[in-house]
């Protein structure tokens, strides 16, 4: 089971560390847990990641940028990925004024035991980010750590970066998306009461609350597939204000195709799988019931091609 601090940790025994902010766990990043893993397999050492809770322009920037992942859901793909022990720090004044070499002798070296380091070609660190890959390597050779560095990850051409990944949500281009992190972007929430119009207007819907500093696709309806206690389910999502019917909140609202149970109170998971059309304000609530079944019938001749696709392959 994996271990989990806030704290500047002390490990008890040697291990492998990897470096990194982590933010969405996306296919570069587990390129360095898996190079990480196998290297800790090797030396039959437990794999520590130390990482900072958030990305580290957030302490210098009014606007902070928004996650991709929660603490919960970055710890949920660390365990996936086998890691034993993740430390998420914040980003601090006492962090920000810690000279590179303090870092790798003090931190890594002295804290956590490192007896192998794992990053990747471009991980900054320390006072006017002055560390890279190369102080590391320098460090440690006179120590007898090894250290491997991982070379820039691509996918069709592109440098995978969170940054990235954030601008391609933010234009929502989902399919984009789940293609840099390796699966579907998502939130996670409990479902909480509505105004129950969409019933009445023959399509229930279940709403979630987007959770403060976590990236939400841009306003619009989408294609989703959305899991919960009793299964996995698909169906349209809008996300936005509702502005036909004025509720000014900032909501996931869920229409689950083939299902007809009560969530409220249950947590569920939106996946986004596809960007259908803008959030718009219709005239009447009838002419919005009118465009959601397009939009229904959109998102089912979406997911037929999709699993006919996966048929054939």
């Amino acid at each position: 089971m994996l271990t989990f601090d806030t704290v500047l940790y002390t490990s008890p025994s040697p291990c492998v560390v990897a470096l990194g902010c982590f933010d969405g766990v996306h296919k570069g990043h587990a390129r360095v847990l898996g190079i990480a893993r196998k290297k800790a397999d090797e030396l039959g050492l437990p794999l520590c990641v130390f990482a900072f809770s958030e990305p580290p322009r957030n302490f210098f920037s009014p606007v902070s940028v928004p996650l991709l992942t929660l603490r919960e859901e970055k710890l949920e793909l660390f365990e996936s990925l086998g890691v034993d022990v993740a430390v998420c720090v914040p980003f601090d004044e006492s962090i920000l004024s810690m000279c590179a070499e303090d870092f790798v002798n003090n931190i890594l070296i002295g804290n956590m035991k490192a007896a192998h380091i794992v990053c990747g070609y471009n991980y900054t660190f320390g006072k006017n980010a002055a560390g890279n890959p190369e102080l590391i390597k320098d460090i440690c050779v006179k120590k007898s750590i090894g250290v491997t560095v991982t070379p820039d990850f691509t996918v069709n051409g592109c440098s995978v970066s969170s940054s990235l990944v954030r601008n391609v949500i933010a234009d929502g281009d989902m399919e984009t998306a789940a293609l840099l992190l390796g699966r579907p972007y998502s939130i996670c929430d409990t479902v909480v009461n509505g105004q129950h119009l969409a019933r009445k207007l023959g399509f229930p819907t279940v709403n979630i609350i987007p959770k403060q500093g976590k990236l939400t696709p841009k306003n619009g309806v989408y294609v989703t597939r959305i899991s919960f206690d009793s299964g996995t389910k698909y169906g349209i999502t809008n996300i936005g204000m509702r502005p036909t019917v004025d509720t000014h909140i900032m909501c996931a609202e869920t229409h689950i195709f083939d299902f007809d149970g009560d969530l409220y109170g249950k947590k569920i998971t939106v996946e986004f799988m596809r960007f259908l059309r803008e959030e718009t304000k219709f005239p009447s609530v009838e002419q919005l019931a009118k465009q959601v079944e397009t939009d229904i019938e959109t998102a089912k001749e979406f997911l037929s091609g999709l699993l006919k696709l996966k048929i054939e392959s």
